[in-house]
């Protein structure tokens, strides 16, 4: 269905190029109607549509609807309407449920947020060491 209706489209595109470059110019029209000609409207005088021109506009709502018929059948190819983010915000979700999150230095951070029993903190990231935890007396 849609390599028919994209064969017909272009054979349609073509179609229009030729029926426009066929049609011979009709003089004046927008121009000599605003800046002076001798036609009696705006727009210039119209004679009786020819084949030519019933062709181009013919051709050119054809153009428009299989374009239009293009794009639906595109957008509507099973794709979802989440965005990637959030498609990668679903998949974060689904491979780390129960993962705590890693500290600096690559170890996991403790579940209350508080440092590890010993008394020391990490390390922090570069390898520089901590600094010394203020003694607990108070020396002046």
């Amino acid at each position: 269905m849609f390599i028919a209706l994209l064969i017909l489209h272009l054979i349609i595109c073509l179609a229009l190029v030729a029926v426009v470059l066929v049609q011979s110019g009709k003089g004046g029209g927008l121009a000599g109607g605003a800046f002076g000609g001798s036609a009696q409207t705006v727009f210039g005088g119209k004679g009786a549509v020819d084949f030519v021109t019933r062709a181009t506009m013919v051709l050119g709502g054809l153009f428009f609807v299989t374009s239009l018929s293009l794009a639906l059948l595109t957008s509507s190819t099973g794709r979802g309407t989440r965005s990637l983010i959030q498609e990668e915000a679903q998949r974060a979700r689904q491979t780390a449920p129960g993962q705590l999150p890693q500290a600096p230095g690559g170890v996991p951070a403790p579940a209350g947020g508080t440092a590890p029993s010993g008394g020391a903190a990490p390390a922090p990231a570069g390898g520089a060491p901590a600094p010394a935890p203020a003694p607990a007396g108070g020396g002046r």
